[in-house]
């Protein structure tokens, strides 16, 4: 099922990568989650509002991923 979630797989037992290009770059970012396949759908799901708030302009990294070491780089 990973293979058919664009942007989203297992990083490890315990944990789901998501990566998106936000300001041109192209961000991964780990979510807490035990890769099961209904965990893996809400992982693409938040990966689509993610996708929607950077296309209407209002995504703010900081607030998303504040544990982020990316969040300090870009704009808020």
């Amino acid at each position: 099922m990973a293979s058919q979630l664009e942007g989203v797989r297992p990083a490890s037992e315990s944990s789901i990568e998501i990566e998106f290009y936000f300001h041109g770059r192209l961000c991964h970012e780990r979510i807490r989650l035990k890769p099961s396949a209904a965990n893996l759908q809400r992982a693409s799901d938040l990966r689509k509002k993610i996708l929607q708030a950077i296309d209407n302009g209002e995504f703010n990294y900081a607030l998303a991923f504040p544990q982020s070491r990316n969040a300090v780089s870009f704009p808020k």
